[in-house]
């Protein structure tokens, strides 16, 4: 891919957080943290000082906000590099890896034949109020988080209704169906010409059957349609970055969730 387009795909992968209407953020010299409604987040740190100061001053705002979980994402940016090893020895343990996965946008029709999609899957695009609640209904069942928040859903219903006014898309949300039933959802973001790929999964009873293809697929074609020249993914390491590496995404490293409960 060469070494701008590497640069490229390892900052666009740093940039992206996700922020929704009802969360909370501090920003400083050494970390970043997100307050969710159900969790706090630190989505990146860097910093000279022991990791031990730093743990217990995100402990002690963490437990300021009253959520009962923190969560620590490292990746290959954090410093300092032993950052995971001791928030393990503080008790935090790992729960999630995810890979950065990237290609580039160059190609419609290999996209088609790489994923070759079958005729009885079919996608379509989540814009109206009733298909964007269940698309993150069932976004919920699969990964086994909360539905989004009634702020966060009025705040996407009317994004979408803008975009649907204007043709114009920086986040969508897609359906899968089979037999004319929902079987899975995903969605994308998009921020500048790098297109984010999110929240793709599908219902057990459903997988194998190209529902996650047929949503990889249609967002990337809606982003070629849009401008998008790189698709970015951070897929776990078990499920779905098999499928995007035999899709042409090429991986730029791991990161990392260490979660602490009851903070």
């Amino acid at each position: 891919m060469g070494q701008a387009l590497d640069q490229r795909v390892v900052d666009a992968a740093a940039e992206w957080v996700w922020v929704p209407p009802d969360a909370e953020e501090f920003s400083g010299p050494e970390y970043r943290l997100t307050v969710y409604p159900e969790r706090v987040s630190v989505q990146w740190s860097a910093t000279s000082r022991p990791v031990a100061e730093l743990i217990a001053e995100i402990r002690e705002r963490a437990r300021s906000t009253g959520k009962l979980v923190l969560r620590w994402w490292v990746n290959g940016r954090t410093v300092p590099p032993e950052t995971a090893t001791a928030l393990e020895e503080h008790g935090f343990r790992q729960v999630e890896t995810v890979e950065v996965l990237a290609r580039s946008l160059d190609d419609a029709d290999e996209l088609r034949a790489i994923l070759d999609v079958p005729q009885d899957v079919i996608v379509r695009p989540a814009d109206d109020p009733a298909s964007i609640r269940l698309a993150g209904e069932i976004d919920a069942e699969v990964f086994g988080g909360s539905p989004p928040t009634p702020r966060q859903l009025a705040d996407e219903i009317a994004i979408a209704a803008k975009a649907v006014a204007t043709g114009n898309y920086p986040i969508r949300r897609y359906l899968a169906y089979l037999d004319d039933k929902p079987i899975g959802s995903a969605g994308y973001s998009l921020a500048g010409n790098a297109l984010r790929l999110w929240g793709a999964g599908v219902l057990p009873a459903a997988q194998g059957r190209g529902a996650y293809r047929a949503l990889l697929l249609a967002r990337c074609l809606d982003g070629i349609d849009q401008g998008g020249t790189l698709a970015l993914v951070k897929g776990r390491v078990t499920t779905s970055a098999p499928v995007l590496r035999r899709a042409g995404f090429l991986a730029y490293g791991t990161e990392r969730c260490f979660q602490e409960p009851n903070i």
